[in-house]
């Protein structure tokens, strides 16, 4: 598949065919993730393959959004946190450039990923998955062969609604989410509940990749 056609038709996938990813596939996608430049060329990312169920249950009952558990495979991505530039989260544009990777390379295969930032506390996950204290979960990369062909995501802004040049001139400023403080207090307060699951329907929405 060409870069362009993968870029233009990748879509988020949430359902997957009961298919197991073979190891090498695997491997191709994750060679392809470690060739994302990173600041400093530092390098520092590590990643976690889930493919348990058992343990797929365990990270939904401690917060992950519960189709997971349909997904073949989940991919965690973890980062070095010893970074220097702590005001612009080099560490996180590292790790994103890697995902990013990832999933264009995997939809180039048939393998349909999800970028899934809903995940429980990092203290949790350290606990569940023996995370040492400098590397920070990132993201979780559920994926799967497709369970239909996927079509292109119409965007919502053309290239001339989203470029000004020189200095910010635009005609139109995001200004949405008004309640913005809120949910963050309350996707806070959901972390720290110990009947979270009974909630996860109604957290779908904050997965908003695609």
């Amino acid at each position: 598949m060409r870069l362009q056609d993968a870029i233009y038709n990748r879509v988020t996938i949430r359902k997957f065919k009961e298919k197991s990813i073979p190891k090498g596939q695997i491997r191709k996608i994750i060679d392809a993730a470690i060739r994302a430049p990173s600041a400093c060329n530092i390098q520092g990312w590590k990643y976690i393959i889930i493919s348990d169920s058992k343990l797929k249950i365990r990270l939904i009952s401690a917060g992950t959004i519960s189709f997971i558990k349909n997904a073949p495979i989940g991919v965690l991505m973890l980062y070095e946190n010893q970074n220097e530039n702590i005001a612009y989260h080099d560490n996180i544009q590292s790790a994103a450039a890697s995902i990013q990777n990832m999933i264009l390379t995997a939809h180039s295969m048939g393998i349909g990923c999800c970028w899934i930032c809903h995940l429980p506390r990092k203290k949790e996950l350290r606990k569940i998955l023996n995370i040492p204290k400098q590397y920070d979960p990132i993201a979780y990369i559920a994926m799967g062969y497709y369970l239909k062909e996927p079509k292109p995501m119409p965007r919502k802004y053309s290239v001339d609604e989203v470029v000004s040049y020189n200095k910010f001139i635009f005609d139109k400023i995001s200004n949405k989410n008004k309640l913005l403080g809120l949910k963050r207090i309350i996707i806070s307060l959901y972390r720290f509940m110990p009947f979270k699951n009974s909630l996860l329907p109604f957290t779908k929405k904050f997965e908003k990749f695609n």
